[in-house]
């Protein structure tokens, strides 16, 4: 997949993710992962019936919690 492409989605995404969530302060971030980890987070995602966004959301809170 293109640059370009990858790009569009992302701002449909963040289009679509703030019509659904007005009003809740959020800020956008772009990470990069290797391929095995996301895959990781896609299987807990799907175990679990979230987004991606929203199972990285929980597994980043949930590792922040241990520290």
């Amino acid at each position: 997949m293109g640059r370009r492409k990858i790009t569009e989605e992302a701002q449909e995404q963040a289009q679509d993710e703030s019509d659904e969530n007005n009003g809740t302060e959020r800020m956008q971030l772009t990470q990069r992962m290797p391929t095995e980890l996301l895959d990781d987070v896609d299987e807990v995602a799907d175990r679990l019936g979230m987004s991606r966004n929203a199972a990285i959301n929980m597994l980043v809170e949930r590792g922040l919690d241990e520290f």
